[in-house]
């Protein structure tokens, strides 16, 4: 059996474009010769779809698509495997599912709902699904298929770590005679997260004796990246197809054979740190409908990342660096910002704040009163920073980029040149050389290991 790996990139909410991709990568699918095309978890909708699935509509239109992918599919000789959400059967609980459909001959042969519902890390689907009470193995193209969605393969491991569950339906499908596990998913990536999959999966598969097809989600929404990264194994655990990382792409395995494409990528973990935010900048500015940014420029190590990343996400025509000079900038803030922006073919814009920083310090000298100057008047500097940057946004509907770490976000103030007063001396404890609060960001990653799926 020849299997597409769908491996696609789905906007939260936009099911008419989601279903497209899916339609045009299963026609390519066909011309190719596969039987099977496989697409993610929740691809007719995108993931995580939180509480749209509470709204009736939602649900309603997920199913009109749906039932448009099948129709637009049925000539053809490629069967499609995708996530959906779908009304519940059961009259109490949560009213919908996270379900898979098998799609051939522009009908709907078998749905699987989800079994294991994460709610832990960056997961919430206890909130809005309702869990399957059993699974079954479905025939396609005269083999037992075994169909997990996300979670339900990760629970199937041996070895010292705790499972997070009493049930097992990868188990439960083997016992019913699978030949084949098909597992969709939507997988936030991590640091080390890649490995980690292929680690398990193809454990899987060589434990179970069985080819093992695993399909995710690429893309960035909010503040979740999905890398993609799709890959099968055969049945003695050994990776026989893989897609790119960070990208969309459509693979091909035969099953029978073993074989497959390699699209293998991103060998450095730290060139997949950088194309991670590189894919979530990029998804989420287009994503919230815009195509300018801007970003407070002063050449410091912060904002510089910052604006390599934008131009590399955007396009350097689309980035716009702002330099805001102010009483507390050092001579080589703008030289050096300017010649940043030189490097990487960004527009550069000049906007001193420092007349109005003496006109806030005006109106506020009669209520400080004779206490000395401090830390105070150097954060004058930097609200005056982020006003100046909301104010070019809203003018000019460009999405303003934060240099500000996660501690500064929390705390909203967004700084990269902080300063320490001990016993009476202030010590500048580096950085950007440049402070400025927190607005919209791009994307914030969390990159650190953690045992999700």
């Amino acid at each position: 059996m020849k299997i597409a790996l769908g491996q696609m990139n789905a906007t939260v909410g936009d099911l008419e474009r989601n279903v497209t991709r899916m339609i045009e990568a299963t026609q390519e699918a066909n011309q190719q010769g596969a039987a099977l095309a496989v697409f993610p978890e929740l691809a007719v909708t995108g993931y995580p779809p939180r509480d749209l699935v509470e709204k009736h509509s939602f649900v309603r239109r997920t199913r009109e698509q749906l039932l448009r992918l099948a129709a637009e599919t049925a000539s053809l000789s490629t069967a499609v495997i995708c996530g959906f959400v779908c009304e519940s059967t059961d009259t109490k609980g949560k009213s919908v599912t996270n379900s898979a459909a098998l799609l051939s001959g522009g009908q709907m042969l078998f749905r699987q709902d989800k079994v294991l519902l994460p709610t832990y890390d960056v997961f919430d689907e206890w909130r809005h699904f309702a869990p399957a009470d059993q699974q079954r193995v479905v025939e396609i193209g005269g083999r037992r298929v075994g169909l997990t969605i996300c979670e339900d393969a990760w629970n199937d491991f041996e070895g010292g770590q705790r499972a997070l569950y009493s049930r097992n339906p990868v188990a439960d499908l083997c016992r019913q005679g699978a030949e084949i596990l098909i597992s969709i998913n939507a997988s936030p990536y991590e640091m080390g997260k890649r490995q980690e999959r292929r680690n398990l999966f193809c454990g899987v598969a060589r434990r179970r004796g069985m080819p093992l097809v695993w399909v995710n989600q690429v893309g960035g929404n909010d503040q979740l990246i999905f890398d993609g990264s799709s890959f099968a194994a055969d049945a003695q655990g050994d990776v026989i197809a893989s897609a790119r990382s960070f990208d969309e792409d459509l693979v091909y395995v035969d099953v029978a054979t073993g074989t497959g494409d390699r699209h293998d990528s991103h060998s450095s973990e730290t060139e997949a740190v950088y194309d991670a935010l590189v894919l979530g900048t990029r998804d989420y500015v287009h994503k919230c409908g815009f195509r300018q940014v801007l970003i407070g420029l002063s050449g410091g190590i912060d904002s510089a990342l910052v604006a390599a990343i934008a131009a590399d996400a955007l396009g350097p025509q689309n980035v716009t660096g702002i330099g805001m000079p102010g009483p507390y900038s050092s001579d080589h803030s703008l030289t050096d910002a300017r010649a940043l922006a030189a490097g990487l073919g960004i527009r550069f814009e000049v906007a001193s704040i420092g007349s109005a920083y003496e006109t806030v310090l005006r109106g506020l000298d009669p209520l400080f009163g004779d206490v000395p100057r401090d830390v105070t008047e150097e954060n004058i500097q930097s609200r005056l920073r982020g006003l100046t940057l909301m104010a070019l946004s809203t003018k000019r509907g460009a999405l303003v980029l934060t240099t500000g770490n996660k501690s500064e976000l929390a705390v909203g103030y967004c700084t990269a040149r902080r300063r320490v007063v001990d016993i009476g001396q202030d010590h500048d404890a580096g950085g950007d050389g440049m402070n400025s609060p927190a607005l919209p960001t791009c994307a914030i990653l969390e990159l650190c290991p953690r045992t999700s799926s």
